[in-house]
C-alpha cells in the first residue's frame, strides 16, 4: 500500500511539473534557510558548555554607582578570587586573568606580534576544560614566568623541536620558559586565547588592592551550592576590605560614602550565560546577544512555514483537478483514514526531495555562510547523530504541516459529489483561508523589509556620524613600545615623509584600545561629592591636531610651557559633570603618585576643554573624559596624506626595520579599527538581508503559482467578458486586484509590528535612528510591487488570450 502511495505521489508530480517544481523549491529553499539559522542557533547555544564544572563556574562582576557613574565591569581587584576561596566555604577553587594586550615575541631571528596573550593563574586547568598535551596541568602555571601554548604557537616559533623547556622573549624583556603545549580553545568559548603566562609573573596580582580592578576572575562552587548565598556574603566583604581604601583615598568612612548616594556590589554571573547575556566593560572576548538568537529563530521558522504555505495554497487550490481521483477511490472502498494517509505520503515525499535540494545547498553554501556570520562551522561539527536525526524529524514533520490542511480537506470530499463534479463552489469558498495565508505570507515579508531598511539606516548612521575627531587616512603603528629607545627619533623620521601631514604617540585612541577609568577629584583635597570615576588619556602633544579634534575653551598643551606636565584638558561632558562654569585653570586631583599602602594625589591644572568625540562605542553616550600630557608609547598614529598608500607603508616598513632590530611590523587604519566594534551589527544587517530576499522569493513563488492556478480556472469566464464588451486593462485589474488587497491588509498588520519590534532592537544604541514614514511607505511599496510584477505575466498573458479558444 505504501509503495503504492509513493508511485501515486511520483505520478502527481511529474503530470504537474510546474506546480511541483513551485513547491519542491519553496520547500528546498525554506529548509535550507532553517538548517543554517538551526546551525547558527545551536552553534550560539553551545558556547562553554563543554567545560566539566561549567554548570558550577561563574565570573565575578563589579556593578555598582559611585561618583556619578554607571559601574558594569567584568573585572575585580586582586585580592577578591583568593580571598573568598579561603574565607566562603561554598567556593572549591578560583581561577583571575589578567589581560595586557598584545606582545611582541621572540624565538632565535622570529618575532611575532601576538595579539592573543594573556595571564591566569595556575588553577587554569582545574577550573576549565582545556586539553593539556604536554605539561603537567596542576604545575605549568605554578611558577613565574611559565608560559603555556597552543599547538599551532608551537609549531610557529619551534617547528619540529620540542618547545618544553625552551625560552620565548616578550617585548624585549622577560624570558618566558615554555611548560605547556595544549589544544586550541574551542572555538565555542566566550574567550580565545593562543599564549597564558603564570599569573605569578605579575607583581600587581600580589598587590592587596582591591579598587583596582583588572582581573577577570572564575569561581567554582560546590556541587548543590546555591550563588545567591555567596553573592549575600559579598556586602559584608566590600564593607571589610573596600571600605578602607576609600577611606584611605577619600578620607572618608565606607557607611559616609554609602549615605553620600554611592554603592558598589559583587554578584556571580554563571560562565554558560556570559556569551549570549553579558554586555560588561573588559570583557575578555566580543559576546553576542540572546536577542539575535530569538530573531533568527523566528525568522527561520517563518522562512519554513512560508514555504508550507505555498504548498497548502496550491493543494487546496488544485482539489477539483483531483476531486475524481478521490471520488473513484472511494467508490473502490478507500476510507477517508487511507485518503488522508496517501496525501500525507505526498507531502512527504515532495517535502523529502526539497530535503536532498536543501542539503546540497547546505553543503555548497556553508564556507560562504561561515563569511557572512563570523562562523567557523565544519561539516563534522554539523553533522552529529543528534542533529541529523532532529534534521530527519524536521523533514517528516514539515511534510506533516505541509499536507496535513490539505489532506484532511481532500478527503473530506463525498464521493458522488466528486464524480460529478460539484466541489468548485466549495473550492471558491476555501479562498477565505488561502488569503489569510498569503496575508501571512507578506505580512512576514514586509516586517523583514522593515527590519532590513532599520538595521542599514542605524549601521550607515553609525559609520557616517560626525565623531568629533577624523578617523580617515590615519594610519596606526602598534606595539610601537617595541621601538624603546628609538621611538622619539623614529616619529621624528617619520615626519620628514612628504606624505605624512603629522604624528602622535598616546596610549589610547577613539577606537578599539585600552582603557583607563580612575577617580578623579575636583580640588586638592578628597570630597566624595567632588568625586567621579572618569576615563584618562595618556597623550604627547600632538595628540589633539594629528585626529583633528576641537579645543573649545583654553589651548592645547604646548612645547613652550614645561608646567603642562601638571596640566590637563577636559571634555564637555567632564566639564558638565562636575560642575564647571568656568573650567580654565579648576583644579583636578587624581591619585597618580605613590605606592598601593600609600597614594599620592597629584593637582592638575585644567589648561583647555576639548569638543566632546566619540572614544567608545555609539552604544554608549560620550563619557567624561581627562587628557593629561605624558610619555606613553603604545601606538603611533599618523595622519597621512597621499595618493600611493602602498608605497608610504613600505616606507615606513623599512624605517621601522632599521630601527626597531627585528620587532615585527604591525599597522591598521583608523576607520577600520573604528568599524570592528559594529563587526556584530554589520554581520546582523547583512544576514537579515539574505533571509528577507529568500523570504520574498519563497512568498512570490507561491503567488505565482496561485495567479497561474486562477488565470487557469478563470479562462473561460475571461473569454466570455472579454465577448461582451471587456477590455483587456479591465480584466488585468480583476485578476489583480484581489491579491494587491490582500498583500495591502498584509502591510496594516506589519508595519505596526515591524515599528514595535525595530524600537526594541534600536534601545540598544545610545543614538538611535528615528524611524521615519517613509520606511513604512517603501517597504509597502515594494510589497505592493512585488507581488503586481509577480501575478501580472500571468494576468496579462490571460487577459490577451482569444476568446474564441477560451470559449472552445
Amino acid at each position: 500500500m505504501l509503495k503504492n502511495y509513493i508511485l501515486v505521489a511520483f505520478r502527481n508530480l511529474w503530470k504537474h511539473k510546474f506546480y511541483s517544481i513551485i513547491n519542491i523549491l519553496g520547500l528546498a529553499i525554506g529548509l535550507c534557510c532553517f538548517l543554517f539559522i538551526l546551525v547558527f542557533v545551536r552553534d550560539e547555544l553551545s558556547f562553554d558548555k563543554y567545560h566539566e564544572k561549567g554548570d558550577r563556574t561563574y565570573r565575578v562582576n563589579f556593578e555598582g554607582f559611585a561618583f556619578e557613574q554607571e559601574l558594569n565591569y567584568a573585572v575585580v581587584g586582586a585580592p577578591l578570587g583568593p580571598t573568598i576561596l579561603e574565607k566562603f566555604p561554598e567556593v572549591v577553587q578560583q581561577c583571575r586573568f589578567r589581560d595586557r594586550g598584545s606582545y611582541t615575541v621572540q624565538y632565535k631571528d622570529q618575532s611575532y606580534r601576538e595579539d592573543k596573550w594573556i595571564f591566569a593563574d595556575s588553577t587554569l586547568f582545574d577550573v576549565f576544560s582545556f586539553e593539556l598535551v604536554q605539561g603537567d596541568p596542576k604545575r605549568a602555571l605554578a611558577e613565574p614566568n611559565t608560559l603555556v601554548i597552543t599547538e599551532d604557537v608551537a609549531l610557529k616559533y619551534f617547528g619540529n623541536e620540542d618547545p618544553m623547556g625552551k625560552s620565548l622573549k616578550a617585548d624585549n624583556d622577560e624570558l618566558y620558559r615554555v611548560s605547556g603545549v595544549m589544544k586550541a580553545m574551542p572555538r565555542n568559548t566566550h574567550f580565545n586565547f593562543d599564549l597564558i603566562a603564570s599569573l605569578s609573573s605579575l607583581e600587581e596580582s600580589r598587590r592587596p588592592a582591591w579598587l583596582s580592578s583588572n582581573f577577570q576572575t572564575y569561581v567554582v562552587l560546590q556541587e548543590g551550592a546555591d550563588p545567591e548565598t555567596v553573592n549575600a556574603k559579598f556586602p559584608a566583604l566590600i564593607r571589610e576590605n573596600v571600605g578602607p581604601e576609600l577611606e584611605q583615598y577619600l578620607g572618608q568612612t565606607y557607611e559616609d560614602v554609602v549615605a553620600a548616594g554611592n554603592h558598589i556590589e559583587f554578584s556571580l554571573f554563571p560562565m554558560p550565560d556570559i556569551h549570549l547575556y553579558s554586555d560588561k566593560r573588559e570583557e575578555l572576548g566580543a559576546n553576542s546577544d540572546i536577542k539575535y538568537v530569538y530573531i533568527f529563530t523566528f525568522i527561520g521558522v517563518f522562512i519554513l512555514f512560508l514555504a508550507c504555505i505555498n504548498f497548502m495554497n496550491l493543494s487546496t487550490a488544485r482539489s477539483a483537478a483531483r476531486a475524481k481521483e478521490i471520488g473513484m477511490r472511494k467508490v473502490v472502498g478507500a476510507g477517508k483514514p487511507q485518503l488522508i494517509f496517501q496525501f500525507l505520503s505526498e507531502s512527504i515525499v515532495i517535502t523529502f526531495l526539497g530535503f536532498l535540494i536543501a542539503a546540497g545547498l547546505f553543503l555548497a553554501l556553508l564556507p560562504y555562510f561561515n563569511t557572512l556570520s563570523g562562523k567557523e562551522l565544519l561539516l563534522r561539527q554539523v553533522l552529529t547523530p543528534g542533529l541529523v536525526l532532529l534534521i530527519l524529524s524536521l523533514v517528516v514533520g514539515v511534510g506533516i504541516v505541509a499536507g496535513s490542511y490539505p489532506a484532511f480537506y481532500l478527503s473530506s470530499f463525498k464521493a458522488l459529489n466528486a464524480l460529478a463534479g460539484k466541489i468548485v463552489k466549495r473550492v471558491g469558498q476555501q479562498f477565505s483561508l488561502r488569503s489569510g495565508l498569503v496575508i501571512f505570507q507578506f505580512a512576514v515579508t514586509v516586517a523583514l523589509i522593515v527590519g532590513t531598511i532599520v538595521i542599514s539606516n542605524q549601521l550607515h548612521y553609525i559609520q557616517n556620524k560626525k565623531l568629533g575627531f577624523e578617523k580617515d587616512q590615519i594610519l596606526i603603528l602598534k606595539n610601537y613600545y617595541a621601538l624603546d629607545n628609538n621611538c622619539l627619533p623614529f616619529k621624528q623620521e617619520v615626519l620628514k615623509h612628504p606624505g605624512v601631514v603629522n604624528a602622535t604617540m598616546s596610549s589610547s585612541l577613539p577606537t578599539p584600545s585600552s582603557r583607563n577609568t580612575s577617580a578623579a577629584i575636583l580640588g586638592r583635597n578628597p570630597d566624595p561629592a567632588k568625586t567621579h570615576v572618569i576615563n584618562m588619556f595618556d597623550v604627547d602633544h600632538d595628540y589633539l591636531n594629528t585626529l583633528g579634534m576641537e579645543i573649545v575653551q583654553g589651548r592645547d598643551f604646548s612645547r613652550d610651557r614645561p608646567s603642562d606636565s601638571l596640566a590637563v584638558i577636559l571634555n564637555e561632558s567632564a566639564v558638565e559633570l562636575y560642575g564647571l562654569d568656568d573650567p580654565l585653570n579648576a583644579e583636578i586631583s587624581s591619585f597618580d603618585g605613590g605606592t598601593d599602602e600609600n597614594p599620592e594625589l597629584i593637582t592638575y591644572r585644567v589648561i583647555g576643554v576639548v569638543k566632546n568625540f566619540h572614544f567608545e562605542s555609539l552604544r554608549n553616550t560620550i563619557g567624561p573624559l581627562a587628557i593629561f600630557l605624558g610619555n606613553s608609547r603604545g601606538r603611533l598614529s599618523i595622519k597621512v596624506n597621499t595618493d600611493d598608500m602602498p608605497a608610504l607603508i613600505d616606507d615606513l616598513r623599512r624605517q621601522w626595520q632599521d630601527m626597531a632590530h627585528g620587532q615585527p611590523f604591525s599597522y591598521s587604519f583608523m576607520d577600520e579599527d573604528f568599524s570592528s566594534v559594529y563587526q556584530a551589527e554589520t554581520r546582523i544587517g547583512s544576514i537579515f538581508s539574505v533571509f528577507t530576499f529568500l523570504a520574498i522569493f519563497i512568498a512570490c513563488l507561491g503567488l505565482f503559482g496561485l495567479a497561474t492556478f486562477s488565470a487557469e480556472q478563470r479562462t473561460k469566464e475571461i473569454g466570455i467578458r472579454k465577448v461582451i464588451g471587456a477590455s483587456i486593462p479591465r480584466i488585468f485589474v480583476m485578476l489583480t486586484s484581489e491579491i494587491l488587497k490582500w498583500v495591502f491588509i498584509a502591510n496594516l498588520i506589519a508595519l505596526p509590528l515591524a515599528y514595535y519590534f525595530m524600537q526594541q532592537w534600536l534601545q540598544g544604541f545610545a543614538y538611535p535612528v528615528s524611524i521615519h514614514w517613509w520606511t513604512f511607505g517603501i517597504a509597502m511599496l515594494a510589497s505592493l510591487l512585488i507581488a503586481l510584477i509577480t501575478v501580472s505575466q500571468q494576468a496579462i498573458r490571460a487577459a490577451l488570450r482569444n476568446p474564441v479558444q477560451a470559449l472552445r
